[in-house]
């Protein structure tokens, strides 16, 4: 039994049962897990690559290859399905990395004529997906277009349909829809991490407008119109004021916050130094070691050591940053963990010492302050 046994005709039978079924069915009727790497792209639709060749094999010779009698990596599966003339794309990778934030030379309320001077642009940079970016790293941008039955377009508020199981043709949802697509996995990982993600409305009748930066909000997942299962988003605009520009990468944040640093790119204000933190961390609470995990993404909270804003005028910058869990976030933020000179504390009667990585650095003066406050 051997991939080389399959035909493009194979390929595309398979494509039609997976259509038919939907994809957790299909998944589940031959035994394979969600792809998290390599899809096979057809139209609107991403096929899991190792899934869909497995299948294949059994329109070739009769049997099904079973998860286990292959390899779903770029030498086998992804080798084979471009041989076939397949598009595949890798999740783990997008064009120049996902870019974050509001585009230079791009400021809210441009009009583009076609999709393609929006892709040009690099407002959104796919001229098919209505999402673009993947689970690692989050979502950088959505076409709200109506073209789903269950979009609510609010203004400032859009209630956005996740990616997957719609007819193009009928215009309506044929099958359920999964937080494991990597265009819905991406706007997940931009509710987890706190990440800005820029909105384009309009069609091909009308065109695109550029509209902003919104943040998701929530998240749910159930029956819509038709009675399929969907991924709902409720994203809300951003205020020009909760931005700060910053450069991209390792921010340094800003000694005085409300000064603006010359930059490339503006994100969500508090969030590029406290990301940039507890991505350093790995999402590890610096108090008690505990790693959280939300649907596989790593969950932590930024806390501010010496707090923003009057009367305290905390700088936002990673030496005034911790990386912690939200129950010793609150617990530290209320006063209830002091943190000595020397970087050790008391944790439920409990000497221990401040867990350090290098590349970030925690200024004495801060707990000083953080500790006199509270004691």
């Amino acid at each position: 039994m051997s991939l080389a046994d399959i035909s493009r005709e194979d390929v595309l039978k398979a494509m039609a049962e997976y259509d038919h079924l939907g994809r957790d069915k299909f998944l589940s009727r031959y035994g394979f897990r969600t792809s998290r790497r390599y899809v096979v792209v057809a139209g609107a639709v991403e096929y899991d690559s190792k899934a869909l060749l497995g299948v294949a094999h059994r329109f070739a010779t009769g049997e099904v290859l079973k998860a286990g009698d292959f390899s779903g990596g770029g030498a086998t599966v992804v080798a084979r399905a471009t041989a076939l003339g397949f598009e595949v794309r890798d999740l783990e990778e997008s064009s120049g990395g996902v870019k974050l934030g509001e585009i230079d030379g791009v400021p809210e309320g441009t009009w583009f004529a076609k999709r393609a001077d929006v892709a040009a642009r690099g407002v959104h940079r796919n001229q098919q997906w209505g999402i673009v970016g993947n689970r690692r790293d989050g979502a950088e941008s959505i076409v709200v277009s109506g073209g789903y039955e269950d979009d609510e377009d609010y203004g400032d508020v859009i209630i956005y349909t996740g990616h997957g199981g719609r007819d193009r043709k009928l215009k309506k949802q044929v099958a359920d829809q999964s937080f494991e697509d990597s265009g819905n996995a991406a706007l997940l990982t931009s509710k987890i991490m706190g990440t800005p993600v820029r909105v384009v409305r309009g069609d091909t009748a009308t065109g695109y407008r550029y509209d902003g930066l919104f943040r998701v909000e929530d998240f749910s997942r159930g029956p819509g119109r038709s009675g399929f299962k969907v991924c709902r988003f409720r994203m809300v605009k951003i205020r020009p004021e909760d931005l700060v520009d910053i450069e991209p990468v390792a921010p340094a944040g800003n000694a005085k916050p409300v000064r603006r640093t010359t930059s490339s790119q503006r994100v969500v204000r508090k969030t590029a130094v406290a990301d940039f933190v507890k991505a350093l961390h790995d999402h590890t609470c610096q108090m008690c070691g505990t790693r959280l995990t939300i649907r596989g993404r790593g969950y932590s909270e930024g806390a501010h050591i010496r707090a923003l804003g009057r009367p305290h005028d905390g700088p936002d910058e990673a030496e005034n940053v911790l990386c912690l869990c939200p129950n010793c976030h609150v617990r530290f933020d209320g006063g209830e963990v002091l943190i000595d000179s020397d970087l050790s504390f008391d944790l439920d009667g409990e000497k221990r010492q401040l867990l350090r990585r290098p590349g970030h650095v925690v200024k004495r003066e801060h707990v000083d302050y953080h500790r006199a406050r509270h004691s």
